[in-house]
Parts: structure tokens; sequence; C-alpha cells
């Protein structure tokens, strides 16, 4: 489950990367690096989400996903200044909430 959630917090950059390479100009040098970086991201989630579902339910490893909204409203305030509306504070509970519901219904 760690590996799971760690895997997520990388996923999670690809956020960052796409919407930084869409502040600059299309093929400049820092698009392709920004680019290049996201690839590289999404080609480690791949393999790594495929060795995640191997070893856990699918439908673990899908609501467990769900905590990626999380980590982009924190990236989004740490690194895009962002606000933190009551309505995203409510979503992100329910996020917390769903996940939580589900693993104790699977415990059970």
């Amino acid at each position: 489950m760690v590996y799971l959630h760690i895997l997520l917090i990388i996923f999670s950059f690809s956020g960052i990367l796409s919407k930084c390479a869409s502040y600059q100009d299309f093929f400049n040098t820092k698009f392709v690096f920004l680019y290049a970086g996201l690839l590289l991201i999404l080609g480690i989630y791949a393999i790594g989400w495929q060795q995640i579902i191997r070893r856990l339910p699918l439908s673990t490893a899908f609501a467990h996903k769900s905590v990626t909204i999380i980590w982009s409203t924190i990236w989004g305030m740490l690194f895009f200044q962002e606000e933190l509306s009551p309505g995203k504070c409510v979503g992100i509970l329910m996020v917390i909430m769903g996940v939580i519901l589900f693993s104790k219904s699977e415990e059970g």
C-alpha cells in the first residue's frame, strides 16, 4: 500500500510539469525538457501501476488513486499559489472519507 501511495505522489507531479510546459512557447528548450520529464513520469507510473495491480485488487488500487486529487491541490498551492477554497476543502474531505469507507468495507 505504501508503494502505491508513493507511486501516486510521483504521478501527481505530472500535473506540475504539464502546467509548467503549458506556459512555455511550443518546442522551446524549457518546453521540451518539461514535456520529456512528463513522459518519464508517466512511463514510471505505467510500469509501477502494472506492478501494483499484480499485487492488489484492482478495486482497491483505483479507490486509492483518488488521493492524487489531494496531492494536486497541495502542489497547486505550493507551486502555483492557488487558493484553497471551501469547496476544495469539502471535496478533499469527501475523497478522504471515500477512501476510508472503501478500505473499511474491504476489511470486513
